[in-house]
Parts: structure tokens; C-alpha cells; sequence
């Protein structure tokens, strides 16, 4: 049917690095189960909407299709936001699309902090783990995924940011509130797991708020002489500054 609903699942806006071949890619289920895809395409849209790619053939694999930008389709283009990326995928018969926002960017962000590092702060919770885990990653990504998006949504173009340490306090806060209200249905419906992560809760929105970092604003390689506040709106002598 033409109106399923299909899940696509970006955990973000597309991160496309200048000058380097690379892939991107979605994955597409409904109830938990991927989608069987029988041709997908991919397209690439530049700000004032004319195609740097235009409906490559996608790599399918399960539900996840890939599509491939080469070094060269970046090389002469700006670092900008505002580009776009469509999946065109054909499943049982019918042709869906799927969008994102993409971003032309110098470098990706990398998260600062893994499982070695959640353990050290907290040894036993890789022992506590559902059988169906075998790492603390799904909770890691989570979490980036959720300050990064909350970064764009905010406007800040946290892809300049060029101090990846000045994450690992809102990460520790955000992986453990996210571990600990998952342990607390799994473990313990009302009492350690949940307070630990009302506590975690509560650190998460104080450290979001404190992150500062080196901006490399014209992605140029030269950053800022002061660190910067991650926060939309950056109150001056002359008003609010927004970023762009």
C-alpha cells in the first residue's frame, strides 16, 4: 500500500566531508522488521536545488541502502548547510522516497567517550546488561545522536566544533540517565535505577548547557582565539547573536 508507514531511520542531518569519497546510508522497517527493497536510487541535492547526484543506483542490503559520493563530487563545491539527500526505494512494487537535510562539511564531529570509559565511572553496569546487548553502544549513540540533533534543532553547527572533549561531561550524563531509566524498567521498577537516572536527568540539562568548545567558524582550518558557548542565542552588548 502506498500509505504504509514506513520507518527511515536517519539519526540525523547527513554529514557529507568535502573532498572525501564516503557513503551514506538509511535503513527502512516497519514493526521492527526491515524492509525487502527491490531497487533503491540515490540523489543529491546542492542549496539552490540542482542535483550533484541524480538517482545513482543504491547499494541494498537487508533494509539499509547506501548510496556513495566520490572525493570529486564535493571537490568545487561550498561548505554549506541546506543541501538534501533522497532515497528513491521501491518496496513490494511501490516507489517511496525519503529525505534528509545534509550538510557539506569540513569534518565530522567523532564521539569523545565509549564503553571503557562509562565503566570506569561505573564497573558494574556492562555485568547488568539485557541478553539481547553485548555492549553499551547502542546507549553511546543514542545519546550523541540526541545532543547533536539537539545542537542543530538549537542552530548551532556543532560540525565546527573543534574541542571533542568538551563533550565528554554531557555524555557521561546522557548515556548514564539512558542506561540507568532502561535498568530501572529491566532491574528495578522503583527504586536505585530510577533515581540514578532522575540524577542523571537532572546533570544532563546543567552540562548541556556548559558545553564550550574551539569553533573553526569558516571551516578554514583557524579556529577561534575563545572557546564558545553551544547555545543558540548568545546574549551581547547589541542584542542576541544567532548562529548561521
Amino acid at each position: 500500500m502506498t500509505d504504509t508507514l514506513w520507518s527511515a531511520r536517519f539519526a540525523g542531518p547527513t554529514m557529507i566531508e568535502k573532498d572525501k569519497a564516503q557513503t551514506v546510508d538509511v535503513a527502512i522497517e516497519k514493526d521492527g522488521t526491515a524492509a525487502i527493497i527491490s531497487s533503491a536510487t540515490f540523489t543529491v541535492y546542492e542549496p539552490n536545488g540542482s542535483k550533484l547526484i541524480d538517482a545513482a543506483v543504491a547499494t541494498v542490503d537487508g533494509g539499509t541502502i547506501t548510496g556513495s559520493v566520490s572525493s570529486g563530487d564535493t571537490a568545487e563545491k561550498a561548505l554549506s548547510k541546506n543541501w538534501l539527500i533522497r532515497f528513491d526505494v521501491t518496496i513490494a512494487g511501490v516507489v517511496f522516497n525519503f529525505y534528509n537535510d545534509a550538510v557539506l562539511c569540513k569534518a565530522r564531529l567523532y564521539v569523545p567517550i565509549g564503553q571503557t570509559d562509562l565503566i570506569a565511572r561505573h564497573s558494574d553496569i556492562a555485568s547488568l546488561l539485557s541478553p539481547d546487548k553485548s555492549s553499551l553502544q547502542d546507549y553511546v549513540s543514542q545519546a550523541w545522536t540526541e545532543i547533536t540533533n539537539r545542537l542543530y534543532s538549537d542552530g548551532f553547527p556543532f560540525w565546527k566544533m573543534r574541542t571533542p572533549s568538551a563533550f565528554r561531561q554531557v555524555m557521561f550524563a546522557r548515556c548514564f540517565a539512558l542506561i540507568f531509566r532502561d535498568y530501572s524498567t529491566l532491574l528495578d521498577p522503583g527504586d536505585r535505577y530510577a533515581e540514578l537516572a532522575d540524577r542523571y536527568d537532572e546533570r544532563y540539562s546543567i552540562e548541556y548547557d556548559q558545553i564550550r568548545s574551539k569553533v573553526d567558524v569558516s571551516e578554514d582550518n583557524k579556529l577561534e582565539a575563545h572557546s564558545r558557548p553551544a547555545s543558540p542565542i548568545i546574549m551581547l552588548s547589541g542584542g542576541p547573536r544567532r548562529w548561521g
